[in-house]
């Protein structure tokens, strides 16, 4: 359990010095609705980190209650990559999960449905709150035929509070997934900066929805 929580830190803190690091990274997409999505190469593995950013018109604790990737929580209900999330095991309740996360094909059905068995910690600061994942090989979750195994290498997404502004969180999406399977890796890297987009959007779509956050945000 310890060697779970230690990593669960460790990827905490290499998810922060991502964030904290300005220099490097290359502009890819930026959208109307105010979302903007870099990427790096990658120190994990031979590919990129890509980090998304965008401002919402909610307090950070509702919007990390939308994005985190609970089962049966907002994030099934809004997010169309996600088909399945499912928590395998609570390590630490409320803090340590084990984590399954099955997605739908993409770009027109080239990229196969997928699945990731993630460690999951979240954290809370005084400056923001986040939810901290890196995959792992876990016994109880053993490989579906009818999903191709994926890979995250140290992922999140951050809810950074805005100082003074209660009502405003600026979410930050840090991703660097090998999604498994013999696909070219120029095919992987011109579909992420879409889906990324779509994320946001969607997310700010399902706010407004809900009544959290007004048409004109």
């Amino acid at each position: 359990m310890e060697d779970y929580m230690e990593k669960g830190e460790e990827v905490a803190k290499i998810l922060q010095d991502y964030y904290k690091e300005q220099e490097g990274w290359t502009l890819s997409k930026k959208t109307k609705d105010g979302a903007s999505i870099f990427y790096r190469h990658s120190k994990e593995f031979d590919g990129y980190l890509y980090k998304g950013e965008c401002v919402y018109d909610a307090p950070p604790q509702t919007v990390f209650n939308y994005v985190d990737p609970l089962p049966d929580s907002h994030r099934g209900q809004w997010d169309t990559a996600v088909k399945h999330i499912e928590t395998v095991e609570w390590l630490v309740k409320d803090k340590l999960r084990v984590n399954r996360c099955c997605t739908d094909s993409a770009m027109m059905g080239l990229i196969s449905p997928r699945d990731f068995v993630d460690l999951i910690i979240n954290k809370e600061t005084d400056s923001y709150i986040s939810t901290n994942a890196v995959s792992l090989r876990y016994s109880k979750c053993p490989e579906e035929k009818k999903y191709v195994r994926g890979w995250n290498y140290p992922c999140g997404l951050i809810c950074e509070k805005v100082p003074g502004e209660p009502n405003k969180t600026k979410l930050i999406s840090l991703i660097q997934p090998d999604i498994g399977g013999m696909l070219p890796r120029s095919l992987v890297d011109s579909a992420i900066p879409g889906s990324m987009t779509t994320f946001f959007s969607e997310l700010k779509e399902a706010l407004k929805k809900d009544g959290i956050m007004n048409n004109g945000s």
